[in-house]
């Protein structure tokens, strides 16, 4: 078994977000809302799925026995829960590929999820944990998760045209990476 896919995560604490392993106590009324609203995963597959308490603990539970992390992003002021992080580790490949939902509405635009992104994935391209290359992915309409990678220091690596509808537009998607020489800044 390699560094990475023995890696375990406990707490991680940004600057204004406290990162944990998601539980199932995250599974909530809130947390379920956001996975059916419609502005939240306007640019993620999850809106062509309705979500409830029985899929939300599936998902969670397909966690189990992997390399895997589900994340919690958590309000340290008041430890609320804000959203989620994934991270799907390929061990044999030493890269992992990295997701976010910032849920509640309330705190957009408040440097919530730059601080959630940098945190996880700083913690991920630690040497210590053996991962040489971070990705992911978005819609080119979403224009706040382009900027939180670009400004987490990804580069753009691929563009797939007009390889999703959303909207009933044909949208490109566009891949980003960093490489684990280079560390991520606030």
């Amino acid at each position: 078994m390699n560094q990475a896919s023995s890696a375990v995560l406990t707490v991680l604490e940004g600057e204004k977000v406290r990162l944990r392993p998601f539980s199932p106590d995250d599974i909530g009324p809130s947390y379920i809302a956001w996975l059916n609203d419609p502005l939240v995963t306007r640019f993620s597959n999850q809106r062509f799925r309705r979500h409830d308490q029985a899929s939300s603990e599936q998902y969670l539970r397909s966690f189990i026995g992997t390399p895997n992390h589900f994340v919690a992003i958590v309000d340290k002021q008041d430890d609320r829960l804000l959203g989620s992080l994934t991270a799907y580790i390929a061990p044999a490949h030493k890269t992992v590929d990295v997701g976010m939902m910032v849920g509640e509405r309330s705190v957009w635009g408040q440097g919530i999820g730059q601080d959630a992104w940098n945190t996880l994935c700083n913690w991920l391209l630690n040497p210590q944990l053996g991962l040489r290359k971070l990705t992911a992915g978005t819609a080119r309409p979403n224009i706040g998760m382009i900027r939180i990678m670009e400004r987490s220091g990804m580069e753009l690596e691929a563009v797939r045209r007009e390889q999703e509808i959303i909207e009933e537009e044909a949208v490109d998607l566009l891949y980003y990476a960093r490489f684990a020489a280079r560390r991520m800044t606030p």
